[in-house]
């Protein structure tokens, strides 16, 4: 796939939708407060900046996993904060609660299924962009089947007579030499 910065930057912005999307849904499940809007655009920004850096080549699901629970970590902190810090300038006493292992199991499934989704994209788009690659190959640098001259056909000495066994054998064709070049491209 080009390594665009357009291109990038979509990747990036794919990825961070998803991984925010799903961590406020989880977070805002499990805390019973909402996410500030300032606090879910900085995870926005800060994911997509991040996911530019990372977006110049394939990545494994490891790889797609290990970013996405480091950026869970990350937003689960911002929205924390963000929260605890919108309740107390509004007079609550009460903060939301940082949620403990349900949290951490929201923020970790969340990560696992982006994972899975993105790495199944991943590859979808990888696999397009490698299939178009081999089509403009085979379309630009090998010479189509119309352009390559047809080999000499062996004319007979005598185009009238045949023999009886070349009669049985009239319709056979023996085609020996090394294949096309690229048989699997044409």
């Amino acid at each position: 796939m080009p390594t665009h910065p357009v291109y990038r930057a979509a990747r990036a912005v794919v990825f961070a939708t998803v991984c925010v999307g799903l961590a406020i849904t989880g977070h805002m499940m499990i805390s019973g407060a909402p996410v500030p809007p300032l606090a879910a655009a900085g995870g926005l920004l800060g994911l997509t900046v991040m996911g530019a850096a990372l977006a110049g080549t394939e990545r494994s699901l490891a790889t797609i996993l290990g970013g996405l629970l480091g950026g869970q970590f990350m937003l689960h902190a911002l929205f924390t904060a963000a929260q605890q810090g919108q309740h107390l300038t509004h007079g609550s006493p009460m903060s939301p609660s940082s949620g403990g292992a349900a949290m951490t199991f929201v923020h970790v499934a969340a990560a696992i299924v982006s994972a899975w989704w993105l790495r199944r994209g991943e590859r979808a788009v990888w696999g397009l962009a490698k299939r178009v690659a081999a089509g403009l190959v085979r379309r630009v640098v090998l010479p189509s089947p119309s352009r390559v001259p047809a080999p000499p056909s062996p004319v007979a000495a005598t185009a009238g007579v045949l023999s009886p066994r070349k009669a049985f054998l009239r319709h056979v064709v023996v085609r020996r030499g090394p294949p096309a070049p690229f048989a699997a491209l044409v």
